[in-house]
């Protein structure tokens, strides 16, 4: 008869006390820049069917280009365009609906809706001015 040696079940007592705390654990909520709101597909279907246009970054707190474009939204936050516009951040590790229905298959990406439809989509742009540009043209 097999008797399981006294180190195998601590090995075994230990990742199951590491699985369950995975399971367990709530997932990490993306850091919101200024002036966005988190994406929830509810509000932001309303938005799309509101007046105003709509910017979405597509971001990870991972991600490097995410934090960068993160601190230049933080910029823009205090401008009169960035005012005209309805922002969302959808966190790109748990938003899958909105990345499949969307086709983003990176982070770092930032769209723009006007009238319920993508006019514009930039992927990974950190400069200030593009991204400045950007929320202007939107905000037309």
């Amino acid at each position: 008869m097999f008797r399981p040696s006294l180190l195998s079940r601590r090995h075994m007592l230990a990742a199951g006390l590491a699985a369950s705390a995975l399971v367990a654990a709530p997932a990490l909520a993306v850091t919101l820049a200024t002036g966005f709101s988190a994406y929830k597909k509810e509000t932001f279907d309303a938005a799309l069917k509101g007046t105003k246009p709509v910017l979405v970054h597509v971001h990870a707190d991972w991600c490097p280009t995410c934090k960068r474009q993160q601190v230049v939204f933080n910029e823009l936050a205090k401008t009169p365009e960035f005012g005209k516009l309805v922002a969302f951040t959808v966190d790109f590790d748990m938003d899958g609906e909105f990345k499949a229905t969307h086709n983003v298959r990176n982070q770092s990406v930032i769209l723009v809706f006007k009238g319920g439809k993508e006019v514009a989509r930039s992927g990974g742009v950190t400069d200030k001015a593009q991204i400045a540009a950007l929320v202007a043209e939107a905000a037309k």
